[in-house]
């Protein structure tokens, strides 16, 4: 494990954002649009002009980040690649950048804006939390920091401007209402009812830019989410968006990325669609996104392997440090060897198991885990561990090695070093 500097890259439908983690902050290194979607075929993967653009921004961000660790979180499209083009992608990412292109789930990702939006939310009643991405919409409706209802959707800013590709002529081409009226055909009924949301995705940098009337956020204190705006105003402004305020007027407001206005008009859209499906009365605008969450919460449930043997109070201080960090460690359960040093190691808890059955116990929890921790103390690792990282290969699991492993092979492997 180390202390330096975090490079935290989410990579969505359309979107590639770099963000800097550094002595407990948050700061966006570059925002830059990506049309993944342009060309993506489930088959053949994204296309090669997006590849290249792609590759030549990591290879930017590595190089002016040298000594940092870099960490990359992609959703959204990639999401519906096959198996085999997948797999191809995540190799060639690896042997371009040496880096492990990390596909997360749709689950893992809604895990993560429920970190990023309710950490400081002391509302005692439901909250439905908004996120539109380029081909999706995620609805996650929270009471506290527990989810009660989850809504996936498929639609998103990216389809929208596809079906309707006057939406970003200078003034729109098409009327909001009508827009709002086909989204609602895709809202889902919801159990609970909510009048308060969350807006995330860099919308309260966009509104204050584009002069919404935000008021100040007197419903709890978090100075992540400053602001709120009252469903009728957001309404009145969107109305402006299209109907009066100019595409370059627009992108004039965001110049290191003025592309990013190009699904501001698809975005409001869906979002007062869903405002309106749902009654929402306040929105809570928030900038905070995947990698906020992450930053509060990376791991859900994760494995360790390792040579308990040889190296188990440094695969206890890693157990430690996860579950301290909020992750649930599901292998090693225990910390009290009953035979330590012995050729397999058991722990108080455990007694009557065979090797056999103890190790399967252990690749079940691999199926299950975020990710599977390798513990490599001066890159070393065991047997054991060796057909566990080819086990969780198999399945596609995110591997991470505490350290730089000293086997050739392993170093070929699409992986990750340093937690």
């Amino acid at each position: 494990m180390n202390n330096k500097n975090k490079i935290l890259i989410d990579v969505g439908s359309s979107t590639v954002k770099a963000s800097l983690f550094s002595d407990g902050k948050t700061k966006t290194l570059i925002q830059r649009s990506i049309l993944f979607k342009n060309g993506f075929d489930p088959e053949g993967g994204i296309s090669a002009s997006a590849k290249k653009e792609l590759f030549e921004l990591i290879e930017s961000i590595k190089k002016q980040n040298e000594e940092a660790c870099i960490k990359i979180y992609a959703t959204g499209i990639f999401r519906k690649l096959n198996e085999e083009a997948k797999i191809s992608f995540i190799d060639e990412f690896f042997l371009r950048t040496g880096l492990y292109f990390n596909i997360i789930s749709q689950d893992l990702e809604n895990f993560y804006l429920e970190m990023a939006l309710t950490g400081n939310c002391s509302l005692n009643e439901p909250v439905l939390l908004i996120n539109i991405g380029g081909s999706s919409v995620e609805l996650v409706l929270m009471y506290g920091e527990e989810a009660i209802e989850r809504k996936n959707i498929d639609i998103g800013a990216g389809i929208i401007n596809t079906k309707y590709p006057s939406i970003n002529e200078d003034i729109s081409g098409v009327e909001i209402d009508d827009i709002v009226d086909y989204i609602s055909n895709f809202l889902p009924e919801l159990t609970n009812k909510v009048n308060k949301a969350f807006y995330n995705g860099g919308e309260l940098t966009y509104m204050r830019l584009v002069g919404y009337n935000l008021t100040k956020n007197t419903l709890f204190n978090d100075p992540c989410h400053p602001s709120v705006i009252h469903t009728p105003d957001f309404i009145k402004k969107n109305k402006e968006v299209f109907k009066t305020i100019k595409l370059k007027e627009l992108e004039a407001l965001m110049p290191h990325d003025p592309k990013w206005m190009h699904g501001a008009r698809g975005c409001s859209a869906i979002a007062q669609a869903i405002c309106k499906k749902y009654n929402i009365e306040t929105i809570i605008p928030s900038d905070s996104n995947t990698i906020n969450g992450i930053i509060e919460r990376e791991f859900r449930y994760v494995t360790i392997s390792g040579s308990f043997r040889k190296h188990l109070s440094y695969i206890l201080s890693v157990k430690k440090n996860l579950e301290e960090k909020g992750a649930k460690v599901l292998s090693p359960r225990f910390t009290e060897p009953k035979n330590p040093g012995e050729g397999f190691v058991v722990f108080s808890g455990e007694e009557g198991l065979s090797p056999l059955e103890l190790e399967r116990y252990h690749l079940k929890s691999i199926m299950v885990s975020d990710a599977l921790i390798v513990c490599d103390p001066d890159g070393y690792v065991g047997a054991s561990a060796l057909i566990e990282i080819g086990f969780a290969h198999s399945l596609g699991k995110r591997i991470i090695f505490v350290e730089k492993p000293e086997e050739f092979m392993l170093n070929t492997l699409p992986a990750e070093i340093g937690l």
